[in-house]
């Protein structure tokens, strides 16, 4: 279980998320969001169009694992969903407006639970998890895809 402290810096992680993201990719080109500089890397795009898609599934397997007795978790394929022409898109606002907004909901989600509500626990494709493993895990998600990102740009200029 992670500790008050913990949690609050996960959530705080949470709430610069959009902004992160939005300020990585902030007057970037088409061509600069949809070519793949590096070829086993995603683009920036279906790096930006990644972040809803991603925390939409966590917000619904929190959501399941505080209303359900140990629910199975929907898992999903990241490069399939990635791979999808509308990931591939040059078009990022709608993807960074409906992160920005996901994480709000998420991050006042989180706010409002129990200590009990976070030990509450689901089973994924990777072992039983609880909602205090989802906030770990998704609370620094998008500062790798800034990295990742960061990292597709510099290569960008190689």
């Amino acid at each position: 279980m992670l500790t008050h402290t913990e949690r609050q810096e996960a959530l705080a992680l949470m709430r610069s998320a959009a902004d992160d993201i939005a300020a990585a990719v902030n007057g970037l080109t088409p061509t600069q969001l949809t070519t793949r500089y590096i070829p086993t890397e995603w683009t920036v795009a279906q790096n930006v169009h990644h972040m809803p898609d991603s925390h939409a599934v966590m917000m619904t397997n929190v959501r399941l694992a505080l209303t359900e007795d140990r629910p199975t978790w929907k898992g999903y394929s990241v490069d399939g969903l990635a791979d999808l022409a509308d990931a591939r898109s040059a078009e990022i606002g709608v993807s960074l407006e409906l992160f920005r907004l996901m994480q709000m909901r998420i991050v006042s989600l989180f706010e409002s639970l129990s200590e009990e509500q976070f030990a509450r626990t689901g089973i994924a494709s990777w072992g039983e998890r609880s909602v205090d493993d989802l906030l770990r895990i998704y609370a620094g998600h998008a500062q790798s895809h800034v990295k990742q990102i960061a990292d597709t740009l510099a290569a960008a200029q190689k």
